[in-house]
């Protein structure tokens, strides 16, 4: 680990650098541990998976609730860019620093982030921080607009340390039961799909958010509220399936807590 930035304010960030002897900057951590692990705090990250596999590598397991802009992003539009950088231009209207500036271009003769001086890194990380803050200020209001916020947070955000905690441990795999199991699904997957055709009274192509739409607001009309949805949206199809999803994920809740 080459340091870390933070901001709790926006356009105000910090920066601390980190010396390379492992035993001198888990003393560092260790006078952030509390923060990391904190319940009650927050913790707001751009891709905020890849922070959380850095910290488990230091002993630190990163608690309390967790805001991804890139994932909130995916949600408010799957079919785009969700760097840092693009976000950055989209939203703020600010073209961040590139670490191509720092570390070259990418190629064998690219360097690391331990070549550059701190002084030249702090800004960069710095900036890094200060953003993703920023962004979360904007995306925000999009994801509870759009009806995304029970999405992001009770189905998409606890899947991150899940994730996590799969890439940290690794996973044995039986490619036997794997086998079985994907001609088991295929099978399953096909008679879903004939079902719904049989539901909606025609076929139509599942994959296509256009028709999707016009088959469950249009024809079905399951959501009398729903907007038509535009061609190439997915949005409106989205927030319906998602609020779906979410309500029976809490059904399902219900079901075992009534039944222990």
């Amino acid at each position: 680990m080459v340091g870390i930035s933070f901001s709790y304010i926006t356009s105000e960030a910090y920066y601390i650098p980190f010396p390379e002897e492992r035993e001198a900057a888990d003393k560092i951590l260790a006078q952030l541990q509390p923060v990391f692990e904190a319940e009650d705090i927050l913790k707001i990250g751009q891709n905020i998976k890849y922070d959380i596999l850095v910290l488990m590598n230091y002993g630190i397991a990163v608690k309390g609730k967790r805001y991804d802009t890139m994932l909130a992003h995916y949600l408010i539009e799957p079919e785009g860019k969700h760097s840092m950088d693009w976000l950055a231009e989209q939203y703020l209207n600010y073209k961040p620093v590139s670490i191509e500036s720092l570390i070259g271009k990418k190629g064998k003769n690219q360097g690391t982030m331990r070549d550059v001086a701190p002084e030249e890194v702090a800004p960069y990380a710095s900036e890094d921080a200060d953003i993703t803050l920023q962004l979360k200020t904007k995306l925000d209001p999009i994801i509870k607009e759009n009806n995304l916020e029970k999405l992001l947070l009770e189905v998409e955000s606890p899947l991150i340390e899940v994730l996590a905690a799969m890439e940290f441990e690794g996973i044995k795999i039986d490619t036997e039961s794997l086998q079985e199991m994907s001609v088991t699904l295929e099978k399953e997957s096909r008679e879903i799909e004939a079902r719904v055709y049989e539901l909606a009274g025609e076929t139509f192509n599942l994959a296509s958010p256009k028709q999707l739409g016009e088959i469950l607001f249009n024809k079905l009309e399951l959501d009398a509220k729903a907007k038509k949805p535009k061609p190439a949206s997915m949005q409106p199809v989205r927030r319906y399936l998602a609020d779906l999803l979410v309500n029976m994920k809490l059904l399902r809740r219900s079901w075992i807590l009534g039944n222990w």
